[in-house]
C-alpha cells in the first residue's frame, strides 16, 4: 500500500509538471491550443484529480489503521495518530498528549508517583465541574479575583521577556565590585597553614634547626623527619589552640616551637593570614557581583520602559488623592 501511495504521488506530480511545460510552451510561442491541446489538457486535468483522489484514500486508511510508511513523504500529512485518553471525567478527558505537557518526565515516574497524580487531577476536575455546574464564575469576587490574577501574570510575563534577553559584561561586573567593595569584607580574619607531627624528639629537633630560619610562605614539603603534615587553609578559628592560641596575633612563615600536647610532637606554621577588613578576591565573589549587576541592569532597564511607556499613553486623575491639609 505504502507503495502505491508512493507511486500515485509521483504520476501526479509528473503530470502537473507535463501539463505545465505544455501551458508554457504554447504562450512563448504565442501560438492558439488547438481542440488536440486543449484534450490533452483536459486529459491531463482529470488523470490529476484521479490520482490526487486515489492519494488521499490511502492517506485515510493509512491513519485509521495506524500503520507507519517505510519512506519519508515529501510533505506532513493533516493529521496523525489518535491522541489516546488517560482518564476522563464526564466529557472532560486527560489525553496523553497533555498530560506529558503537565509532567514531562511521565515516563521515569513511578506507578506509585502516577497514580497520585492522576488522583490529584480528578478531584481537581470533579470540584471545578460542580462549580461550575453552580454558576460560580458568575459571583463578581471571584471575576474581580480572576482578573487581577490575569493582569499580574500578563505583565509578569512580559516584563521577564525583557529580562531574559539581558546580558552583562565582564567590564561591568568588575566595575561594580570596584564601586561596593565593601560589600565584599571578609568579616572574619582567617589564616592558612599546617600542624607538623614529628614521631621523635630527636627528628623534631633536627628539623627544627634546619628550618627555623627560613621564610616560609608556603607549607613545608613532605621531609623524612615528618611523620604527618595537616594543613588547613583560610579557617577563622584556630585548628590546635594548643600550637596556635590566637590567630590574630600568630607569627606570619616563621616555623614555631616544637611542642608535646594531645599526645603528639607538634610545630605549626601559618603561611598567610587575611585580616577581617580585606577585601575578598573578585573570583571568591564572583557570582554573587553577577547577579547583583544583573539585578541593578534590569531594575534601571525596567525603571526606563515604563517612562518610555507613560509617555505614549494620556494618563488623567479625576479622583481627589490627597486630603485638604496635606494639599494646603
Amino acid at each position: 500500500m505504502a507503495y502505491y501511495l508512493y507511486c500515485c504521488l509521483f504520476k501526479c506530480r509528473k503530470l502537473l509538471k507535463l501539463g505545465f511545460l505544455f501551458d508554457k510552451k504554447g504562450k512563448n510561442e504565442d501560438v492558439r491550443c488547438d481542440m488536440r491541446g486543449m484534450n490533452f489538457l483536459n486529459y491531463s486535468a482529470m488523470k490529476f484529480v484521479k490520482c490526487l483522489l486515489f492519494a488521499l484514500s490511502l492517506c485515510s486508511l493509512v491513519a485509521l489503521t495506524g500503520c507507519d510508511l517505510p519512506f519519508k513523504l515529501p510533505f506532513d500529512l493533516p493529521f496523525g495518530k489518535e491522541d489516546p485518553v488517560v482518564v476522563s471525567v464526564g466529557k472532560v478527558n486527560l489525553t496523553q498528549s497533555k498530560l506529558l505537557s503537565m509532567v514531562p518526565n511521565w515516563n521515569s515516574l513511578d506507578d506509585r508517583t502516577r497514580l497520585a497524580f492522576l488522583e490529584h487531577w480528578i478531584d481537581e476536575e470533579v470540584a471545578y465541574q460542580e462549580a461550575m455546574d453552580a454558576g460560580i464564575m458568575s459571583d463578581s469576587v471571584l471575576s474581580g479575583q480572576i482578573e487581577s490574577t490575569v493582569r499580574k501574570l500578563v505583565v509578569d510575563y512580559y516584563l521577564q521577556t525583557f529580562a531574559d534577553t539581558m546580558l552583562i559584561g565582564d567590564a561591568e561586573k568588575l566595575s561594580y565590585y570596584q564601586e561596593h567593595r565593601e560589600n565584599y569584607l571578609r568579616g572574619k580574619t582567617s589564616i592558612s597553614g599546617a600542624i607538623l607531627y614529628f614521631k621523635t624528639w630527636a627528628n623534631a629537633d633536627a628539623y627544627y634547626k634546619e628550618m627555623k630560619s627560613r621564610a616560609l610562605n608556603v607549607v613545608p614539603a613532605e621531609n623524612p623527619l615528618i611523620s604527618e603534615i595537616v594543613k588547613f587553609d583560610t579557617v577563622t578559628a584556630s585548628p590546635d589552640t594548643c600550637m596556635i592560641k590566637e590567630i590574630e596575633t600568630f607569627p606570619i612563615g616563621k616555623l614555631s616551637v616544637m611542642r608535646y600536647c594531645g599526645g603528639a610532637l607538634k610545630m605549626a606554621i601559618v603561611t598567610e593570614r587575611l585580616d577581617s577588613a580585606e577585601v575578598r578576591p573578585y573570583k571568591d565573589v564572583a557570582e554573587d557581583v553577577s547577579n547583583m549587576v544583573w539585578l541593578e541592569h534590569r531594575n534601571t532597564v525596567m525603571e526606563r520602559l515604563k517612562k518610555e511607556w507613560k509617555m505614549k499613553r494620556p494618563i488623567f486623575s479625576k479622583s481627589t488623592v490627597f486630603s485638604e491639609k496635606e494639599s494646603e
